[in-house]
């Protein structure tokens, strides 16, 4: 069999005394906003179907030219 050592439980944790300005900067921190990282153009999914139709518009057959 199996021995099975039983240690004494460890006493319970004091409970935190927190200060106000600690309470304050952790709400700030919680409730700011995102800052950008960078100015990079976003992606924008209706500028590339504009240049898709722009370029079909643009590469499409053209009608033949009468000969005189």
């Amino acid at each position: 069999m199996l021995a099975q050592t039983v240690l004494p439980r460890e006493p319970a944790l004091a409970p935190l005394r927190v200060s106000s300005p600690e309470i304050g900067a952790v709400k700030a921190l919680m409730t700011e906003d995102e800052s950008a990282v960078s100015d990079a153009p976003l992606y924008r999914p209706e500028a590339a179907g504009l240049l898709l139709l722009l370029g079909l518009v643009l590469l499409s057959p053209k009608e033949p030219k009468e000969k005189k």
